[in-house]
């Protein structure tokens, strides 16, 4: 395990994001650009504000991982959205992703925001409905690699996870009859979604066969969510929030040992 400073390590965040947000900013258009510019804004305000508020109240330091979590929010969505629902979403990212366990997040505070958006306004350009009608975006996939890269060389990502959630995805596709399984991987946001979602230090167990299990079902929850309901958003949002979810769980059953009193 690489020891890392909090600091520095916001700022490899900062530089590993950039890359697909610019991706993004380019498949946008003009106007959309500007809205997802202005949401950054938005999003960097609410996060510091609520780490802010909470770090006054409680005596503590304020924390790291704010601009990753801001950033991670604006780069998977899929188009612009209304701000009050961002605004909303951003917050309850923010307070209940974070804030109220001393800042230290137990899920990705991106991800439980997208997902309290997904549930709460589906209509409001949270959902990328016809995910597999969609052409694919190959430049958003390959703009992830190379920060994710430097994010995996300085410890912060778990490696494991993602190439698990690859060959999850593609067993899954293959099982379901799709033969053209390797387009899942550069499909909507297949791959910021598994690098800085599902990868993130936020909710990865230390073991590393769990880490290969977590990764498996969050890419087979991936294609699964897809080819069953098209209408269902990328399918990456709810999939890394329940393989966040069972990680610890799939951590505690290989290395449960029975008591033999």
């Amino acid at each position: 395990m690489i020891m890392t400073d909090p600091d520095r390590d916001d700022l490899f965040w900062v530089l590993a994001l950039a890359p697909p947000l610019i991706a993004r900013l380019y498949g946008d258009g003009m106007e959309a650009a500007l809205q997802r510019l202005l949401l950054l804004v938005l999003a960097l305000g609410i996060a510091y504000g609520w780490a802010a508020l909470f770090a006054r109240r409680m005596g503590r330091p304020r924390g790291p991982g704010l601009p990753a979590f801001a950033m991670i929010f604006v780069v998977m969505l899929p188009g612009p959205v209304g701000w009050g629902a961002a605004v909303l979403a951003l917050s309850f990212g923010a307070v209940f992703g974070r804030e109220i366990f001393g800042g230290k997040a137990i899920l990705p505070p991106a991800l439980i925001g997208l997902a309290f958006a997904i549930f709460s306004f589906p209509e409001g350009g949270f959902e990328a409905r016809d995910i597999l009608a969609q052409s694919p975006d190959p430049l958003l996939a390959v703009s992830c690699l190379p920060g994710a890269a430097v994010l995996v060389l300085r410890g912060v990502l778990a490696w494991q996870v993602a190439l698990g959630a690859m060959i999850g995805a593609g067993s899954a596709a293959f099982l379901m009859g799709d033969s053209a399984w390797w387009g899942h991987f550069d499909l909507g946001a297949f791959a910021a979604g598994v690098l800085f979602l599902a990868a993130s230090p936020e909710g990865v167990v230390a073991g590393k066969g769990a880490r290969w299990l977590h990764g498996l079902l969050v890419g087979g929850l991936i294609v699964v969510i897809r080819m069953a309901n098209p209408d269902q958003p990328d399918g990456i949002v709810f999939a890394a929030l329940l393989g966040g979810l069972f990680a610890p769980l799939l951590d505690r059953a290989l290395n449960w040992r029975p008591d033999h009193g």
